[in-house]
């Protein structure tokens, strides 16, 4: 629970940084890039994600899920991280995490199976739903979500 409470809290610092507005994501060289945490090739641009830290370390990843596993395991502090993006599923384009909603799905199939997609348009999420079912989350429920489907690849300490 602290951990989330950590993340939670470090989400909100992510939220207020004015003078970040500018940072762009690094393109993914996607079916070269491998995933920070898995070490797949990243192939899917509707499920990737990216984290750059203040020192200017960019880490790619293939699905939403290992770039929550990685911020769980690795303990990023709020102080080291710029920025966080997530692909926007329908525009498969990286957009700011604190612009989208997300919806876990059986019908969107994610490359690691939580099947975890975000969408940044309120409309096409709704759409997404209506057509694909399953759940529409906020980042904490995700957070809290993979922590508890992937605690074993995290480990206990988180």
């Amino acid at each position: 629970m602290r951990a989330v409470v950590h993340f939670a809290l470090w989400l909100l610092f992510l939220l207020t940084l004015s003078c970040e507005g500018t940072l762009k994501p690094e393109p993914i060289n996607y079916g070269k890039d491998s995933c920070a945490f898995c070490l797949m090739i990243v192939a899917d641009a509707g499920f990737s994600a990216e984290i750059k830290t203040k020192k200017g370390k960019v880490y790619k990843f293939d699905s939403i899920e290992c770039m929550v596993a990685y911020l769980l395991k690795n303990k990023l502090k709020k102080e080291e991280l710029a920025a966080v993006w997530v692909a926007d599923f329908p525009s498969k384009r990286l957009v700011r995490l604190e612009k989208v909603k997300f919806l876990v799905s059986e019908g969107l199939r994610s490359p690691m199976g939580l099947n975890i997609s975000a969408f940044a348009n309120e409309e096409e999420l709704k759409e997404a739903f209506r057509h694909f079912g399953g759940k529409v989350m906020g980042w904490e429920e995700v957070v809290n979500y993979v922590k508890e489907k992937w605690q074993g690849r995290i480990g206990s300490s988180t």
